[in-house]
């Protein structure tokens, strides 16, 4: 069974990572959650990295073979787990 957990880029005061940080709490979802609200210019760069404009920047991580993928922001996240 391959084990996997979420990655989640995001900010304080941003109702979508929070959204999704109660979701995944929900969902029994292992989640890293990574709060950027002191460090706008490394969220600016990993959303720039991937391309995405807003918070938050989900990538899920399997952690048997280490390989990581962009999953998008909540709403991405949620079309990908049905």
């Amino acid at each position: 069974m391959t084990k996997k957990r979420y990655i989640i880029y995001g900010r304080e005061g941003c109702p979508y990572c929070s959204f999704t940080q109660d979701f995944c709490a929900a969902s029994d979802l292992p989640v890293v959650y990574l709060d950027y609200t002191n460090h706008t210019d490394a969220l600016k760069d990993c959303m720039d990295f991937y391309k995405m404009k807003t918070v938050p920047v989900i990538l899920e991580n399997d952690l048997t073979t280490g390989h990581t993928r962009l999953v998008g922001g909540y709403t991405d996240l949620l079309d990908f787990l049905k």
